[in-house]
């Protein structure tokens, strides 16, 4: 048993309250994990607001880096004192674990969405209020954090791991969309629709498999800028009403792929209409459950494919380890993204992220 403080959810729209629980020792292949750092992600948003996972009162975050100070009988390839960043949980038994393809886990509530352990055990001690934990695997809005082997990939001791937080989602979600997913060639060419971290991270990715034309378009002119220093070729104004077909002149009929990273239905049909005959969408953009999106089949007979990526269809222990590689050698500068406050601030950090003032806020433990 460990004393933890963790910002918790309790209500739509509120501020995240800080409270001083204790955290259940590692049982099996869990492991207790002291964290240095944690991103916000939009989906902790979506959790708060009662739009997806557990019910509040709940401990949001799910982008948790630090070191291990503990590890449960089962554990096999982690020992104390190692870094770690966390993405999300899955069995490692389930026909899809076993296909490569984890982040399609046919256990994904259990080991990431019901509150509890996936165990079945709480992993709070002493709660009356009940207070929901392990969400996406881990609750890393607290001092640390109890997840398992299964979600954590192994990080260079000398990598910074305040700068490490975004690689368990928003990196590997659109990294791993263009790398794992999408995999264009040489010369091929893409639209990224949201320059947010997913659609940032993703415009990197597309430089790292050297598309020839990287086409970022959202509304913010400095995110665009900014897009255009980590690789986009062409920046595009949300607002012009001729979005389509700017990027088919710039492409020569129709891009090659298309990602919506904003969830907006006018923009996902824009995702889907900007590309060729056979081209290839992802949506990875998710503002809210239960949306319907009338697409028009002609848009689909010419051999379009549609897909979802989610988390970049990764397997966190090797994909991670990849994407530290490629910052480390100057190619993924994810680092450039981010903006730093103490845990203290959390929700001044989760107010910038909702106000479009930074792209990607972490979360700073002493």
């Amino acid at each position: 048993m460990v004393k933890i403080t963790a910002a918790v959810a309790v209500k739509p729209k509120a501020p995240l309250e800080f409270r001083e629980l204790e955290l259940a020792d590692p049982e099996g292949n869990e492991i207790l994990v002291r964290t240095v750092a944690t991103g916000i992600c939009h989906t902790d948003l979506l959790l708060r607001d009662g739009i997806f996972g557990p019910p509040a009162p709940v401990i949001p975050g799910h982008e948790g880096v630090g070191i291990v100070e503990a590890i449960g009988a089962d554990v096999q390839g982690l020992r104390v004192g190692d870094h770690v960043a966390l993405s999300q949980s899955s069995c490692g038994f389930c026909g899809d674990c076993r296909r490569s393809h984890p982040m399609n886990c046919q256990n994904y509530t259990q080991y990431n969405l019901t509150g509890l352990r996936p165990n079945g055990k709480k992993a709070l001690l002493c709660d009356e209020v009940g207070i929901g934990s392990n969400f996406v695997g881990q609750s890393s809005f607290a001092t640390h954090i109890l997840a398992t082997e299964n979600n954590a990939a192994q990080l260079p001791k000398d990598f910074d791991l305040t700068n490490a937080a975004p690689l368990g989602c928003g990196m590997a979600t659109g990294a791993g969309t263009v790398i794992n997913a999408m995999k264009p060639e040489i010369g091929q060419t893409i639209a990224v629709f949201g320059a947010g971290a997913v659609g940032m991270a993703a415009v990197m990715a597309a430089k790292v498999r050297r598309c020839s034309k990287i086409i970022i378009i959202d509304l913010n002119e400095q995110r665009l800028a900014m897009a255009k220093t980590l690789g986009a070729t062409h920046a595009i104004n949300g607002r012009d009403p001729d979005v389509v077909e700017q990027i088919h002149a710039l492409t020569g009929g129709g891009a090659d792929f298309a990602i919506d990273a904003v969830g907006i239905i006018p923009v996902i049909l824009n995702t889907i209409k900007c590309t060729r005959a056979g081209g290839h969408v992802v949506l990875l953009g998710l503002d809210a459950l239960g949306k319907d999106i009338p697409i028009p089949l002609d848009l689909m007979v010419f051999n379009r494919k549609i897909q979802g990526a989610i988390l970049g269809d990764q397997i966190p222990q090797l994909f991670i380890p990849q994407l530290v590689e490629l910052n480390q050698a100057g190619l993924f500068p994810f680092q450039k993204l981010i903006t730093k406050y103490p845990f203290e601030k959390i929700n001044e950090a989760v107010a910038d992220a909702e106000a479009g003032r930074v792209i990607k806020p972490v979360i700073v433990f002493n």
